[in-house]
């Protein structure tokens, strides 16, 4: 009996220092695997490009309305017209200024001018905007990302024609009428390649 409780107990301590080399490695297993391991987090940034538009030095970014006077209106010599004045055979040219430095993106821009505003003066028009023919009183055009930074001036010609079939209705304006006024839109936007 001696023997056989001389057996169990070598088991048993066989059973005990397995359990314990079974803990042990797994203890040191598990803080050996915690060492290795890492964790960074961080934010990411994107820059907004920026959209800066001014038209005739006025912010137009959001939306604005400015006004084009007569002074504004550069007219063709004439030594049978007064300055500042319009009158038949006379053209005169008003410039837009578009504006777009700092803008980070191409540019498409397109002006309407409602030339419906001028019904009642057939001989009066709108004829040319930047040296292109007025075409339904709509001019559009882009302006790539490489020029973007460039201010432009955009002309926009005005003429009165003269004929001798008009004398009568151009009889009637220059006595009835003080000024014309031609709305023009211009309407900016970011050019995507359509």
């Amino acid at each position: 009996m001696k023997k056989k409780n001389k057996d169990n107990n070598k088991k048993i301590i066989i059973l005990v220092v397995v359990v314990l080399v079974l803990i042990v490695a797994v203890a040191i297993a598990g803080t050996t695997y915690a060492r290795y391991i890492s964790q960074a987090s961080g934010t990411g940034t994107a820059q907004v490009a920026t959209w800066a538009v001014q038209l005739n030095d006025t912010n137009i970014s959001q939306e604005a309305t400015f006004d084009i006077t007569g002074d504004n209106i550069t007219w063709d010599e004439s030594e049978y017209i007064a300055d500042g004045y319009i009158a038949p055979s006379r053209s005169g040219e008003f410039k837009l200024n578009l504006d777009t430095t700092g803008t980070k993106v191409a540019v498409k821009y397109t002006i309407s001018i409602d030339d419906t505003a001028l019904d009642s003066y057939e001989q009066i028009s709108i004829t040319e905007v930047n040296g292109s023919p007025a075409v339904d009183g709509t001019y559009s055009a882009v302006i790539p990302l490489s020029q973007i930074d460039t201010p432009i001036e955009i002309p926009v010609k005005i003429t009165w024609e003269n004929s001798e079939a008009n004398n009568t209705s151009d009889t009637t304006i220059g006595s009835t009428v003080d000024s014309l006024s031609i709305p023009v839109t211009v309407t900016v936007e970011q050019y995507l390649g359509n």
